[in-house]
């Protein structure tokens, strides 16, 4: 029905060729829980493949206006105000929080291996609930350099913040972690957009 929630499923930098299976099987189980689930194919806004550091922030804002125009084109499709949330790994992590803040359209995150540039902090203003999955050995994203200050800064927002944190995971979760990420993902999504 309308009122479905519509999650989108944001892979990381290397796009639907390297994170495609792992974003399609995250979409999968939170279509299975009767969400309306999107893997969202930002990169084509762009015509990036796999995404280079030099990169990444250079076409940030272009990605984000791309998640924008998918949220924009579901609430048009259904004609009502669906609740919104938003699953982000790595690169897409960056893209959810971005995306969400200072935005009524977009009702819960969950940033997995994400953060916020540290000359972006600015940028980010009201927040929905956000839940961080990150692992504390990774070296990609390091834990200490993004995670944590991530948390900080949301609370300084007066968002409400969950974390799920794997001290001996690394940048790619093992498929044990990934087990658990996938319920506890849906979940938090289940509890923060049936409030609405």
């Amino acid at each position: 029905g309308s009122s479905r929630a519509a999650i989108l499923v944001l892979h990381g930098a290397g796009g639907t060729l390297f994170d495609g299976p792992e974003m399609r099987r995250v979409a999968r189980h939170l279509a299975a829980e009767g969400n309306a689930a999107y893997v969202v194919h930002y990169f084509n806004s762009t015509g990036t493949t796999a995404a280079l550091d030099a990169t990444m922030q250079k076409h940030f804002d272009t990605w984000k206006q791309a998640v924008l125009d998918a949220i924009a084109a579901i609430q048009q499709r259904r004609g009502t105000r669906a609740p919104v949330g938003i699953y982000g790994y790595s690169l897409g992590g960056f893209l959810a929080i971005a995306t969400a803040s200072n935005n009524a359209n977009v009702d819960a995150v969950v940033a997995q291996a994400g953060g916020v540039w540290n000359n972006q902090e600015h940028r980010i203003g009201r927040m929905p609930p956000v839940l961080i999955v990150h692992g504390e050995a990774d070296q990609r994203v390091p834990f200490t350099k993004y995670a944590t200050p991530l948390r900080q800064l949301l609370r300084r927002r007066g968002a409400k913040v969950e974390t799920l944190f794997f001290p001996s995971e690394r940048h790619v979760l093992s498929p044990a972690a990934m087990a658990e990420v996938r319920p506890a993902a849906a979940k938090f999504f289940r509890r923060q957009l049936r409030a609405r």
